[in-house]
């Protein structure tokens, strides 16, 4: 598992959390990036060894999402609800040991470790969430569709209110 704690300590410690912002801390960190939307100013897809990073939405400010670890779903497996009660378990088991390399890492006594509900309405199978200055992180485990690979991913966002729109969902 790649460790990111350097790159979410740089990006929580940002003033605002831009594209242009997060892409220069990626780059600076020697993820190779992708500029596959030609909207954007920046890379929003990038990848260092088996991890793969995305600087998401429109701006000005943006979330940066880490993928530092996943399984593919097979489709061909006999029980497929096992099987994937297996991935669900296999991640949830390598949770503790990225919330250990977070803490360990750059957090220092800037983390905040919070009982408030700070997914913002994502759909986590499990998660820790910190507050680290104005900027929420999250460690988490997430399948988003039955095709898609299970994944533990590290979440970086603007942590204050106007970070999201009128309806509260985040930009």
């Amino acid at each position: 598992m790649v460790d990111v704690s350097a790159e979410v300590g740089q990006l929580a410690g940002l003033d605002e959390l831009t594209g242009r912002a997060a892409a220069a801390v990626l780059d600076a960190a020697g993820w190779m990036g992708e500029r596959r939307n030609p909207a954007k100013e920046w890379a929003t897809t990038w990848r260092r060894a088996d991890a793969h990073a995305w600087i998401q939405g429109v701006g000005p400010s943006v979330q940066v999402e880490f993928t530092v670890w996943h399984r593919d779903v097979d489709e061909e497996w006999s029980d497929p609800d096992t099987y994937i009660d297996e991935l669900y378990d296999a991640a949830t088991a390598e949770l503790p040991n990225l919330v250990a390399q977070l803490e360990a890492g750059v957090f220092g006594g800037r983390s905040q470790s919070v009982e408030e509900d700070l997914t913002d309405g994502a759909d986590y199978i499990d998660h820790t969430a910190w507050r680290i200055l104005d900027k929420v992180v999250l460690a988490a485990v997430k399948h988003d569709d039955t095709d898609a690979p299970v994944r533990l991913v590290v979440v970086v966002r603007d942590g204050s209110a106007d970070a999201q729109d009128d309806d509260g969902e985040w930009l």
